[in-house]
């Protein structure tokens, strides 16, 4: 179809510029033509714009001269859409503020002799926040034996252990209940008969069970 006047209509004006919009069921490439808007050529100046709703595409036309039409932007078409990228750097920064916090865990010096049955008292010394220790039992190895959780209350966390059979090698770990990072390992201790007292009398050492060794 030919140009029809009556599709175009001023969508703005201001200094010397004209934002034109034009509706036509002819297509794209037949706007796009040469002369296509030469019957309105004595209306539009050199750098107006056409927005032209065609039968497939909105498309943006930029008047060059008389009649002429730039090759435009298409808006809206049946295929693929435009696409615009842009990217960009943004500085930041940012300021953290921390209270520095001293935690310790001290643990007791274990006993000097445990026996096989017996109980094996463990302690702590707390120093910070720490509200909560978990003791576990461990074997030459580092297997874990038992585990006892234990509260922390006037800087202080105790428990018990029952012993194991007789040996060495065993370890007391202490670690903070909510930081597991944070943890203390006793030194190695044994597990065993005490050495029994001896007595003189006579000519005969006499055992703390009764039993006598005698001298001779």
């Amino acid at each position: 179809m030919p140009f029809i006047a009556t599709n175009l209509t001023v969508l703005s004006a201001a200094n010397g510029f004209t934002l034109w919009h034009y509706r036509t069921t002819d297509s794209r490439e037949v706007v796009q033509a040469a002369d296509y808007f030469a019957p309105a050529s004595n209306q539009m100046r050199a750098g107006d714009i056409v927005m032209a709703q065609t039968a497939d595409a909105t498309i943006m036309l930029p008047i060059r001269a008389g009649s002429l039409t730039g090759s435009g932007l298409t808006l809206d078409t049946a295929g693929a859409p435009p696409e615009l990228r842009r990217s960009g750097n943004l500085p930041f920064k940012i300021t953290l503020a921390a209270n520095p916090q001293t935690r310790a865990i001290i643990l007791d010096p274990m006993p000097e002799a445990i026996e096989p049955g017996a109980s094996i008292p463990v302690g702590a010394s707390i120093l910070g926040n720490i509200a909560n220790l978990t003791f576990q039992l461990l074997n030459a190895g580092g297997a874990v034996l038992a585990t006892q959780n234990a509260a922390v209350s006037a800087a202080r966390a105790t428990t018990l252990f029952a012993a194991q059979a007789s040996g060495g090698g065993y370890r007391i770990l202490a670690r903070n209940a909510a930081d597991t990072a944070h943890s203390i390992t006793s030194p190695p201790f044994a597990i065993g008969a005490p050495p029994r007292l001896l007595t003189e009398e006579g000519r005969a050492l006499l055992l703390e069970t009764d039993g006598q060794l005698l001298l001779f």
